[in-house]
């Protein structure tokens, strides 16, 4: 996943600032995903593989509800980050450094496989797509499921194409930052440069750059069926993202 993993080691510090209060959206998305998969799976569906874990967003709002979570993410920085704001919060979460194209974990660990936050455009190819899908069927119990939160891609805009996506001013630590992401696209694939720039005198700005794979959400749906998952249907208004859901058939 080139150079992935090092974009989110040097924005693991400042992630939270893409968030307007990231506190508040870690309470938000934990009641919304336990929501989910209460209705999909029963309330006892209560352990959750979150194999993009990042700083920790959804994990600790998970934890918060009462679910036991273990998690994996490309970025050492934001393992570390994300094991740190769970001992802080008095909660335990196991959590490694892999690819969710190889998820470290057992076969049929897991009630609910959680890949959030737009993290599966982060591969290369379409292959590479199924290949994660394929990980998180082989996680997933029969009768439990995956939850995939992405964003909705429609038509890639014309090669250089620049977009300019403000998020506002963030303040945290005394500090007043400026917090934007600029999109280049390239066909279907578009670089992202995340800039949080401080607004006082005395700090230089951070600039980081990745890349996504703008696949449609219906192109996951497809995919998530061919890797076994039945039930597999696009999920709105539920999330800040869409959400694509689908579940381990159970065995016979």
């Amino acid at each position: 996943m080139g150079d992935v993993g090092s974009f989110y080691d040097d924005l693991a510090p400042l992630y939270h600032l893409i968030y307007e209060n990231w506190e508040a959206g870690v309470e938000r998305q934990g009641v919304q995903l336990a929501a989910l998969i209460a209705e999909r799976w029963g309330e006892g569906a209560r352990m959750v593989l979150d194999g993009s874990v990042g700083i920790g967003t959804q994990a600790l709002g998970l934890l918060g509800r009462g679910f036991q979570v273990i998690a994996s993410d490309l970025s050492p920085g934001a393992v570390r980050r994300a094991r740190r704001e769970a001992t802080v919060r008095g909660f335990r979460l196991p959590a490694v450094v892999a690819d969710f194209r190889a998820l470290a974990a057992r076969a049929e660990c897991a009630d609910v496989v959680l890949i959030a936050e737009n993290s599966l455009p982060h591969l290369e190819t379409e292959a590479d797509i199924r290949m994660a899908l394929g990980e998180c069927f082989r996680c997933a119990r029969p009768g439990g499921g995956c939850l995939i939160t992405m964003r909705d891609y429609g038509p890639p805009p014309p090669a250089g194409t620049v977009e300019t996506r403000p998020y506002g001013e963030r303040s945290w630590n005394g500090r007043r930052y400026d917090v934007r992401q600029v999109w280049t696209w390239r066909g279907p694939r578009y670089d992202v440069s995340m800039q949080i720039a401080p607004l006082d005198a005395g700090a230089a700005a951070t600039v980081v750059t990745t890349s996504y794979l703008a696949i449609p959400v219906a192109q996951v749906v497809t995919f998530m069926r061919q890797a076994g998952f039945e039930n597999v249907e696009r999920i709105d208004g539920r999330f800040f993202q869409p959400v694509v859901a689908g579940t381990h058939p159970r065995r016979p």
